[in-house]
């Protein structure tokens, strides 16, 4: 990377157009040209590199999911540590955070090799569901840019600083670019933003190749059309556009299990494709992170892990003695210490903390439908959603007509069911509530509230030297 250290991060994310993993990705200075690279013939191995990009350690590979959680209120660090994510858990957060720079970064990687196969692989019969697999993984990467550098859509500060207000969305790149060192792109705006990732889902839904119930357990690791609606659901979401996540979780509800009580506390450690999962992202042995495996930071050094990120105790109040999803919590030192197992890794890989990441799950579309209908006015509707997913974590069905009641229930299964997936920051602040982190063994850290700057991360110091055209965020300026 040293001989592009005049390039923005966007541009080096361009500079390299193959992934290292495609044979493709040499040094970009000899790497083969468009001609010779980008045929009907390379069209999978181009795909394998949107994936792989995915799997870099400070994206899919650990930190992206690791960061957001511990921005909530469900994860903490105690002085038992091994000085990993100190500053994100404390939010001390600032432009030059070294492992937020290479996240935006990988997830640019991304969207770069989406438009590759997007702008310059030819359709035809053989090529268009790959041109879907793009499309969708260009969204999903653009969303969690979104989710990670701007403010939650409906978040009160957002609202504040108007929707479509410049420099509040990414900097939204479709092109794959010739001459990246000439790149300087602007932020959008939030909105415009958000339309894009619709736009991109949509255009996934007709081409991408089918789910799970029509295309087998092996395409859940692909980019698919049921992970494009379930990704619609989220979109939908984060907007308050609850029509429009009903319309689309109505379309997958039906179609995937819900996970057994009996298999709750170990099916995230499980080798192969589950009846919830939608998307995933694939890892075996072959592309383990060893001591950096993602579930290395949740597992106690006595089960062979770091043991650095722990359940807060507001997390452990939420717990029933008779939810299933107590069996992923390790409780130790009398309670003083409560460890997500979770992740432990996948006993057939033989490492620790190596699992396949869900990133969507059939649990998450239903919820996102509960949380639909309750602020629609069904509250019927919604109940009968939590009731499906609490009767198979072994809970007693909610009752509850009040409107501020179910969607307290809803928050409260969205923590339990979703803990250590990803959601904790964006859930906390699109619904405008307030990090703080009270227990007593927790390292000290900033309460933030839902019109704090550190509701969204600064844009790399990197970015920002080299980029006259980019726009910091507010609060990071000084």
């Amino acid at each position: 990377m040293f001989k592009y250290s005049k390039l923005s991060i966007l541009a080096l994310a361009t500079a390299g157009m193959f992934s290292a993993c495609s044979k493709l990705d040499q040094d970009p200075q000899s790497s083969l040209s468009d001609k010779d690279a980008v045929t009907e013939a390379n069209a999978r191995i181009l795909a394998n590199g949107m994936y792989s990009r995915m799997q870099a350690l400070e994206y899919y590979g650990r930190d992206f999911m690791i960061v957001t959680d511990l921005g909530g209120i469900d994860m903490k660090i105690t002085s038992q540590n091994s000085n990993r994510f100190l500053s994100e858990f404390q939010v001390m957060y600032a432009p030059l955070v070294a492992p937020q720079t290479n996240t935006f970064l990988n997830a640019y990687r991304v969207v770069n090799q989406a438009n590759v196969i997007i702008n310059k692989l030819p359709e035809t019969s053989n090529t268009s569901a790959i041109r879907g697999e793009a499309y969708f993984m260009r969204a999903l990467a653009n969303f969690d840019l979104a989710r990670r550098y701007t403010r939650p859509y409906t978040n009160r500060g957002a609202v504040k600083a108007g929707l479509t207000a410049p420099n509040t969305g990414i900097a939204l790149v479709t092109e794959s670019l010739d001459k990246p060192d000439t790149y300087k792109p602007k932020r959008s705006t939030l909105e415009e933003t958000y339309a894009a990732i619709i736009a991109d889902l949509k255009v996934a839904q007709q081409k991408a190749p089918a789910g799970k119930s029509e295309g087998g357990a092996a395409s859940i690791f692909k980019g698919n059309r049921d992970a494009a609606t379930a990704l619609l659901t989220r979109a939908y979401l984060y907007k308050g556009d609850w029509k429009n996540v009903i319309t689309e979780a109505n379309k997958l509800v039906d179609k995937y299990d819900l996970y057994e009580a009996s298999q709750v506390a170990d099916i995230f450690n499980a080798d192969g494709a589950t009846s919830e999962e939608i998307f995933s992202v694939r890892n075996t042995v072959n592309n383990g992170l060893g001591a950096n495996n993602f579930g290395y930071m949740y597992v106690p050094a006595a089960n062979g892990g770091y043991g650095d990120i722990r359940l807060t105790d507001a997390f452990m109040a939420l717990l029933d003695k008779k939810d299933a999803r107590l069996g992923q919590v390790l409780v130790a030192d009398n309670g003083a210490n409560n460890y997500l197992m979770k992740f432990s890794g996948n006993k057939a890989q033989g490492q620790v903390g190596l699992v396949n990441v869900r990133v969507l799950r059939i649990s998450e579309v239903l919820l996102n439908r509960a949380e639909a209908y309750a602020e629609d006015g069904n509250l019927v509707a919604a109940v009968a959603d939590v009731n499906k997913l609490r009767a198979k974590r072994g809970l007693d069905p909610f009752v509850g007509v009040d409107k501020t009641a179910v969607l307290a229930e809803i928050s409260k299964q969205r923590r339990l069911e979703l803990v250590g997936e990803g959601f904790g920051m964006t859930d906390l602040f699109r619904k405008n509530g307030t990090r703080e982190i009270p227990d007593a063994n927790a390292l000290k850290s900033k309460v933030v509230g839902p019109e704090d700057p550190y509701v969204a991360y600064p844009i790399p110091q990197t970015e920002m030297d080299t980029n006259p055209n980019m726009v910091q965020n507010p609060g990071y300026n000084k």
